[in-house]
């Protein structure tokens, strides 16, 4: 009983003890003796190898030269990363440093408040004239961590930290209660997101209803743009090569005036001054169509007056996709093959009455 209550007394009057004076150093690739650090020295992370609630564990060794009576160590983390979910000596009830002595365990204590970093605390002390000689290199405690966050874009960084710092301190204290001057190298946490994803390729098509058309007839040009950087900043319709003056807009209307071929292409720039040139649609023009329906292969005033009984027919999804053509629909007297028949068509066989067609 009397021994108990000398170790219960020790560990309070070790808690009051002064700070320590603790090195604190980049991590080397070995350590050397008089040092306390976390292994692995480095845990890192990727989208490809670990998620939300993946668990691994950490590790505090220590290595001194001189003879030790107690010891504390404060492990702080990022509680907004991770979570610790576990905790204990790596001998059982005492640590690896410790084992094979009788000792006054404290911890390993998980803070599960919410207020700054996380913290692990765990402390031994020998009893009476006992105490561990030196040198010796072995392991103190270990900490199971949860992953509670992961980065949708960047990286996440912290430390875990063995370092003084407030309300956990670490030291280590030999036979007199004196402070034991050591070094200490923080292990570091990284967990890498995934590789920002860029804009697709700027692309750029277009269509139209028919590529061959007559004289004088309006041709609607339609344009689908993706990827790149949006707003499109310009619109540039070009025509045998050539830019067509005013075609600027996401569609064009062209009417040949010249019979042949004609090869059309759009070019379009985005908000990142990348340009992409669309597929190219050629259109082969013509004068207008053979005007006679009568069958003397003269135009005359029969055949003005078959499209003239047809004035005001509309085609097939003329009003609205899928809308009804008019009873009695013949695409054969819509003459400029906008899929309706109005004065335009009657002006074009207008023209060429009297004229023969073979």
């Amino acid at each position: 009983m009397k021994t108990i209550t000398i170790g219960i007394a020790f560990l309070v009057t070790m808690l009051l003890l002064s700070f320590p004076m603790i090195l604190v150093r980049a991590q080397p690739e070995t350590h050397n003796a008089d040092a306390m650090w976390v292994e692995p020295p480095s845990t890192v992370f990727n989208t490809s190898n670990a998620s939300v609630g993946t668990e691994f564990n950490v590790t505090v060794w220590l290595n001194l030269t001189e003879t030790i009576f107690s010891y504390q160590v404060g492990l702080h983390y990022n509680r907004t990363q991770l979570q610790c979910i576990a905790a204990a000596f790596t001998s059982g009830i005492t640590s690896s440093y410790f084992a094979g002595h009788t000792t006054v365990p404290a911890g390993p204590t998980i803070d599960t408040s919410s207020l700054g970093n996380g913290s692990v605390l765990a402390g031994e002390s020998c009893l009476g004239v006992d105490s561990i000689t030196g040198p010796k290199d072995a392991s103190l405690f270990w900490a199971e961590f949860k992953i509670l966050l992961v980065p949708s874009s960047g990286n996440f960084s912290s430390k875990f930290d063995i370092t003084t710092e407030y309300p956990a301190n670490t030291f280590v204290l030999d036979t007199n209660l004196n402070n034991i001057d050591f070094a200490t190298y923080d292990g570091s946490y990284l967990f890498i997101g995934p590789t920002p994803v860029g804009p697709s390729p700027l692309s750029v098509s277009i269509s139209t209803l028919s590529t061959l058309v007559f004289l004088s007839q309006p041709v609607l040009f339609n344009s689908s743009v993706t990827g790149g950087v949006q707003p499109y900043t310009v619109y540039q319709w070009y025509l045998n090569s050539t830019q067509y003056a005013g075609a600027t807009s996401n569609s064009w209307t062209y009417t040949p005036n010249a019979t042949g071929s004609d090869n059309v292409y759009l070019k379009v720039t985005d908000s990142n001054s990348t340009t992409a040139q669309s597929n190219t649609i050629t259109i082969t023009v013509s004068g207008h169509p053979k005007p006679f329906f009568y069958g003397t292969g003269v135009v005359n005033i029969t055949d003005i007056s078959l499209i003239a009984k047809r004035y005001g027919d509309i085609g097939p999804g003329f009003l609205y996709p899928g809308s009804p053509a008019s009873p009695g629909w013949n695409s054969a007297y819509d003459l400029n093959g906008d899929n309706k028949i109005d004065m335009k068509d009657l002006v074009i066989i207008c023209l060429d009455f009297g004229k023969t067609f073979s």
